[in-house]
């Protein structure tokens, strides 16, 4: 199932209107690596966050409801943290509650597919035999929901500084206009 929404969700962000201004920026230096260090300690926080996640809400549901709600929570919760990714991971800076995230309908049908695909998982008999899921219920599906947001609000932070860094980047380091100097 994840690998069927993270190939739907690729699909969408492959193909969705490309970040406004993104042809204006300079193309990377062929010396600079694609993957910066930055950016792999970044990756590898969201694995972990997301493994932290979907293993704390197996064990809560192992505990509270058995094996079989377990794994199909732990689905769903991993499920819903690459969706919620996806959509974080849009834009490199832009807030995933700005109008532009859905404001591109290949993104949007796509999630939207995604989502479906996962609420069917667990509703439709034929998922229940072939993954071996369970139906759950409003209160499980709102545990997973609020695990899986915790990438969000991870994601919001961090472009938050990113913002901040690239706007102090922009700003002159000499006296401001207008300032008394000595």
């Amino acid at each position: 199932m994840s690998f069927t929404m993270l190939s739907i969700q690729s699909v969408g962000l492959g193909y969705s209107k490309p970040a406004a201004g993104l042809m204006d920026r300079p193309p990377l230096p062929p010396s600079r690596p694609i993957l910066t260090r930055a950016l792999i300690v970044w990756l590898a926080a969201v694995g972990l966050l997301m493994a932290v996640g979907t293993m704390s809400a197996i064990s809560w549901a192992d505990q509270a409801h058995g094996l079989a709600i377990a794994r199909t929570m732990g689905m769903v919760t991993f499920a819903l943290f690459i969706l919620f990714f996806s959509i974080e991971s849009k834009d490199e800076l832009d807030s995933a509650f700005s109008v532009g995230t859905f404001s591109d309908k290949t993104f949007v049908i796509t999630s939207s597919g995604s989502f479906i695909l996962l609420i069917l998982s667990t509703v439709l008999g034929i998922f229940h035999t072939v993954m071996k899921t369970v139906s759950l219920d409003g209160q499980q599906w709102l545990i997973c929901i609020a695990v899986a947001l915790s990438i969000v609000v991870a994601a919001e932070i961090r472009k938050a500084v990113l913002r901040q860094t690239a706007a102090k980047a922009i700003q002159p380091t000499g006296p401001r206009t207008g300032a008394i100097t000595s």
